[in-house]
């Protein structure tokens, strides 16, 4: 790679791990704030209300922002913008119906059973939903900006300004007013994600002119045959984490959940790094496909092996010596998590190792058997917690998630290559991979 691309790359990492931590760290904030003014068990309950969140933006639109980054950046490629501007609108067309829809569910159980009411079932039901809705649009723009090569303009409004608007509003609410409402805490959320939106939608403008005049074409058969499955491999591999909270939480207490929520959450400011990684390869990976130039898939997916495993043990390097002293930053209850952190980190480095499966999948239009797989392997970590909860607390929800990673991981790979021709593990520098087909 030339010196020039080089640091192309670097200064567009360092923008967007610089704006992913910085949107990390004020979500971290907003946690401490709520666990040190309405205390442990209000984290806990906090910790579900956003992993409700996190799985309902990716099952309103259907699964379709799950993949428009890889259509995005196929139809610039072949300069198909009328396809382009096809998919988001069917992608918004389900977002607002599926919404719609289960606001139509929450009027009916609140006028079926007005009980619910008084124990404010119902209201935050409509948080999580109108909550949903704005990080939906927000996730389908960064997407799309993704699959554009317009990374920093389609992460920032999701990873930093809507993390920062939300800090903003719980800090004058919990510090200023002396708030001790968890409701108040969760409308925050809410409004800052829809403030984001409305940055977007200023900001975007000019990719918005772009597309209006274009004559709207449209490839449901094949969108469908995408999305459908890579919504629940979104839910399966991207958002495990948010599942095994929800799980865990029926089996243990509002404290355990709060620990696990931040072991989680701290995996989840680790994962960015490598995220950003992939973020910033995958268009070129995309592309390569479409232009047929499989030496160059290669080649990128060894450079994404590469910098990923590297990345990772550094990170696990960091919560070895330094991870127990973060968690304690919260709470000393919640440092007691430190062999949790250990042990949900490793996936990342498990991911690494076998590479981006996913990815080359997807380019490949094989879409189910990643949803197939990942099934297999929630169903090993919802096993292993339900079984061992009761005798190994939060070691057994930890090692369910890590287990059920390294499982999808080795078979992904081993499908991928296989199927593919390609080797998107580190192993195929010792052992370069024979592409069958473009």
């Amino acid at each position: 790679m030339k010196p020039a691309a080089i640091a192309n790359y670097l200064n567009r990492f360092s923008v967007l791990v610089i704006g992913r931590l910085g949107g990390a760290l004020a979500v971290f904030m907003v946690n401490i704030l709520v666990v040190r003014y309405l205390g442990i068990e209000a984290l806990g309950q906090f910790a579900i209300f956003v992993s409700l969140v996190s799985i309902l933006t990716i099952c309103l639109p259907i699964g379709f922002s799950s993949v428009a980054s890889i259509f995005a950046t196929e139809y610039t490629t072949k300069n198909q913008p009328g396809l382009l501007k096809g998919y988001l609108f069917t992608a918004l067309k389900n977002l607002f119906l599926v919404s719609g829809l289960i606001a139509l569910f929450i009027s009916v159980m609140g006028y079926l059973v007005p009980q619910l009411l008084l124990g404010n079932s119902l209201i935050f039901a409509i948080i999580v939903l109108v909550t949903a809705i704005a990080t939906s649009l927000l996730n389908l723009n960064s997407a799309t900006m993704i699959g554009l090569k317009r990374q920093i303009a389609g992460l920032l409004p999701e990873t930093l300004i809507r993390p920062l608007l939300m800090l903003s509003g719980t800090f004058v609410l919990l510090e200023i007013f002396n708030s001790v409402n968890l409701f108040a805490v969760m409308s925050i959320a809410a409004l800052a994600s829809w403030l984001a939106v409305v940055f977007v939608y200023f900001t975007d403008s000019k990719f918005r002119r772009s597309i209006v005049g274009t004559k709207m074409e449209r490839d449901l058969p094949r969108w469908k045959k995408a999305t459908y499955p890579w919504m629940a491999t979104s839910l399966l591999w991207d958002y495990m984490i948010d599942i095994v909270l929800l799980v865990t939480a029926f089996v243990s207490g509002a404290a355990e959940v709060a620990i696990l929520h931040i072991c989680f959450r701290y995996r989840v400011l680790a994962g960015f790094g490598m995220r950003t990684i992939y973020t910033l390869l995958m268009p070129e990976i995309t592309e390569s496909k479409v232009n047929k130039n499989l030496t160059e898939v290669n080649r990128k997916l060894i450079q994404a092996n590469i910098a990923s495993i590297a990345y990772s043990i550094v990170v696990l390097a960091v919560f070895v010596v330094i991870g127990e002293w973060l968690l304690g930053l919260f709470s000393p209850e919640i440092s007691q998590g430190w062999v949790i952190l250990i042990i949900v980190s490793l996936t990342m480095l498990f991911r690494a190792i076998f590479g981006p499966a996913p990815l080359v999948l997807a380019i490949h239009n094989l879409h189910v058997v990643t949803a197939v797989i990942s099934g297999f392997g929630l169903v090993i970590a919802l096993g292993i917690i339900l079984l061992f909860y009761q005798e190994f607390g939060l070691l057994a929800a930890a090692v369910g998630y890590s287990l059920a990673n390294l499982f999808v991981s080795l078979v992904l790979w081993k499908y991928a290559k296989n199927k593919t021709g390609i080797d998107c593990s580190i192993f195929s520098i010792l052992r370069p991979a024979q592409t069958k087909t473009a």
